[in-house]
């Protein structure tokens, strides 16, 4: 069986511990990479020791958790970290006035764009304010305010481990209506999350749906009027009754 050897003590100068660590992970990557070739294609890896099998789901888990050891360690204990982030962002805005004898209208919408090598995100917002004229117009309030926000995420969306999920996330945010100074919150932290594997559908923290593997599984489910099962229908609108709609 092939070992691994452990990584070494880090002594030295800060510029010595950084290039015996590169040096020690970038053989560790070869083997790795060996190894899922041999896992992959299910032949035999040829060695200076004679022919070896691919490892087993056991080995590579060992191999894992080697890595996620030595990564923590080198994280833990590193003198010097040094990380390199170009962003690009742009804030767009767009306002629209209407004054006449029956009240004065405003409407503002926002989109604001960041991009970063994680993901590329794009904010929006919406806001309108309408103060009505009550002696030109017959209305039932004088104020009326509404602000609502979503955003669309490209990119990393999740993890797997230390192994990013790239896909499209969709959600909304608050939505705040004040009229006549009583302000009503609306919790909409409802978000669908696409990925190459999966449809998810989210409810602030909870994945409440989600589509993989040619299945649906969901947490609740409500049929507002009938359901088609195979060649059967459920009904509801009297009572529960089951129909054959086969031949």
């Amino acid at each position: 069986m092939t070992t691994i050897s452990m990584p070494p003590y880090p002594t030295g100068t800060a510029a010595q511990i950084a290039a015996r660590q590169y040096s020690y992970l970038f053989q560790m990557a070869q083997q790795l990479n060996l190894a899922l070739e041999a896992l992959e294609s299910g032949a035999a890896v040829q060695g200076q020791g004679g022919v070896q099998q691919a490892p087993s789901g056991s080995a590579m888990a060992a191999l894992q958790q080697q890595y996620e050891n030595l990564r923590s360690q080198i994280v833990k204990t590193a003198e010097q970290v040094e990380k390199t982030t170009e962003s690009l962002t742009a804030q767009l805005r767009e306002e629209y006035v209407a004054q006449s004898e029956f009240g004065t209208y405003v409407q503002r919408l926002s989109a604001y764009l960041e991009a970063n090598p994680e993901a590329l995100t794009q904010y929006y917002g919406f806001w309108s304010d309408l103060q009505a004229n009550v002696a030109a117009v017959d209305a039932a309030f004088t104020h009326y305010r509404l602000d609502t926000q979503g955003y669309i995420r490209t990119g990393i969306v999740s993890y797997d481990g230390d192994t990013p999920v790239y896909g499209v996330a969709v959600g909304q945010n608050l939505t705040t209506r004040e009229v006549d100074g009583e302000t009503v919150v609306e919790q909409n932290n409802f978000r669908a999350v696409f990925t190459a594997r999966r449809l998810g559908f989210w409810q602030d923290d909870t994945e409440i749906a989600y589509l993989s593997d040619n299945r649906l599984y969901i947490t609740d489910i409500t049929v507002l009027s009938g359901l088609n099962v195979g060649q059967w229908r459920m009904d509801s609108t009297a009572g529960l009754a089951f129909q054959w709609m086969g031949g």
